[in-house]
C-alpha cells in the first residue's frame, strides 16, 4: 500500500491549507479532497499535483462514528 501524507497547516488568520500526497489519480485525489472538505468547511481552491494526472487506483473511505 503506498504511504499517504497529510500536511495541514492553519494560519493566524485561521485559513487551514491541506497538501495530500500518496493518492493517484483524479477521482482518488478528489474524494480524499471532499472528505477533507467536509471536515474543516469551505475550499477556496484546490490544485492538483503530479501524482492526479498518474494512473487511476482504487480508495475506499470508511467513516466510522
Amino acid at each position: 500500500m503506498p504511504q499517504r501524507e497529510f500536511q495541514i497547516t492553519i494560519s493566524p488568520e485561521g485559513e487551514v491549507e491541506v497538501e495530500i500526497r500518496g493518492y493517484k489519480g483524479k477521482a482518488a485525489c478528489a474524494n480524499i479532497a471532499a472528505l477533507f472538505e467536509e471536515m474543516i468547511g469551505e475550499v477556496r481552491s484546490f490544485q492538483n499535483t503530479s501524482e492526479a494526472y498518474e494512473p487511476e487506483e482504487t480508495v475506499r473511505i470508511t467513516q466510522q462514528h
